[in-house]
């Protein structure tokens, strides 16, 4: 065994010896210990920022963690500890009340990954956080299935069928228009739908007003910033959703947002939470013969007010 590796595998062995100690009533002596190991290597280490990411995290101090797992990543943290990274920065946004981040950043976990299983796990979590229980129960139970031979397949034949149960989904969704284009969130045809486009938008939470609902789907979707929006209306639809009844109010505003604004005409946003991705269509293309943009009703507005 060389020095090098000597020295490596001695400075493993007193970091384990922290934590190992590690007792989150006593956060001085963790902070202490691990300072102490720690000063071994520059501030900049991505293995130290981690580390130092992981004691915050433990002794509950998510948003002081996140910043610092992010620095750790983009430092260029080795396997395996860029997965760990991963998941305990999406569990610390979730935590903070950011289930969409937290959704955003373990989409760059592989499944090939030795940790994929426990990456699911958190998704699951931050699906429900999300207003989104049917795909988190879908997901934990088709990680579930890949852990029980016996039953595996049956567990994924039902998690995938199952559906979300009939309610009145209340959503605020932003109308950005510009030069005779809008932009739309394009969902993929199926074998029972036509492609479509939807306004970009979301759920609005109890105890939130539509405005801030919209600003915040905004931000949490496209990571872009509302600078004005102004109500246009309000839409009911009941309409069908691939066999089953939909029921929506939509708060529909004109926003006005610099980043999605300047996006050029032939780019794609993706969208942080999805799989979809934003870009910009020829007003004149909609419609509900060709390509229709829901909600339904959402693009007269604008136009009905000059």
């Amino acid at each position: 065994m060389s020095d090098a590796t000597g020295t490596r595998d001695d400075w493993e062995r007193r970091l384990e010896m922290v934590w190992a100690d590690a007792d989150d009533t006593r956060p001085d002596e963790l902070r202490s210990a691990m300072s102490a190991v720690l000063a071994e290597r520059a501030d900049d280490d991505a293995r130290v920022l981690f580390e130092l990411a992981s004691v915050e995290d433990f002794l509950g101090e998510e948003a002081a963690a996140i910043p610092l797992y992010r620095e750790s990543l983009a430092a260029g943290l080795s396997a395996p500890f860029d997965s760990q990274a991963i998941i305990q920065l999406a569990s610390s946004l979730r935590n903070v009340g950011d289930a969409s981040g937290a959704i955003s950043v373990l989409k760059e976990i592989s499944p090939t990954d030795p940790l994929a299983r426990a990456a699911e796990a958190f998704r699951a979590l931050a699906l429900y956080d999300d207003d989104k229980p049917v795909r988190a129960l879908r997901t934990a139970l088709d990680a579930l299935s890949h852990e029980v031979p016996m039953y595996g397949r049956a567990l994924g034949s039902y998690a995938a069928g199952l559906r979300s149960r009939p309610r009145i989904r209340v959503i605020a969704v932003a109308l950005v228009v510009k030069d005779g284009y809008v932009l739309g969130e394009e969902y993929a045809a199926s074998s029972v739908r036509r492609a479509f486009l939807r306004a970009p938008g979301g759920g609005v939470q109890p105890g939130e007003r539509a405005e801030a609902a919209v600003r915040r789907e905004i931000a949490e979707e496209l990571g872009a910033t509302v600078t004005g929006a102004g109500l246009l209306g309000v839409i009911e639809n009941i309409f069908d959703n691939e066999g089953r009844q939909g029921h929506e109010i939509a708060y529909v505003f004109a926003v006005r947002s610099p980043e999605l604004e300047s996006l050029p005409r032939d780019s794609r946003l993706p969208v942080l939470d999805g799989d979809t991705t934003v870009g910009w269509y020829r007003l004149a293309d909609l419609g509900a013969d060709t390509l229709p943009f829901y909600p339904a009703g959402a693009l007269d507005l604008p136009r009905g007010q000059g």
